[in-house]
C-alpha cells in the first residue's frame, strides 16, 4: 500500500524539481552586455499639443486647405470703372 501512494507522489515531485532546475525567475545580465536601442521620448507639451519648427507648443488641429483665390475683373461703381482684384 505504500508503493501504491508513495511512488507517484515521489516521481511527480522529483519530475518537478528536476524540470525547474535550469530555470531562473530572473536571470542576471552580463556586464559586458550592450545596452538596448531604447529611447525615452517624453510628452514635453503635454498631450494634444506638438513642437513646431520653432521648438513652440501649437495645439493639434485638422489642416485645413486654403479657399482658391480668383480674380475679379474691373467692375463699375462710383460712375467710373474699377481695377480687378484677388479676392
Amino acid at each position: 500500500m505504500l508503493a501504491k501512494y508513495f511512488l507517484p507522489v515521489a516521481l511527480a515531485a522529483g519530475t518537478l524539481l528536476l524540470s525547474g532546475a535550469g530555470s531562473r525567475a530572473m536571470p542576471m545580465v552580463k556586464p559586458s552586455a550592450a545596452s538596448l536601442p531604447i529611447e525615452t521620448v517624453g510628452w514635453r507639451c503635454g498631450p494634444g499639443w506638438h513642437m513646431n519648427h520653432w521648438h513652440n507648443c501649437v495645439p493639434n488641429h485638422r489642416v485645413r486647405p486654403l479657399r482658391a483665390r480668383h480674380w475679379h475683373p474691373r467692375f463699375w461703381a462710383h460712375h467710373h470703372w474699377h481695377p480687378g482684384y484677388w479676392g
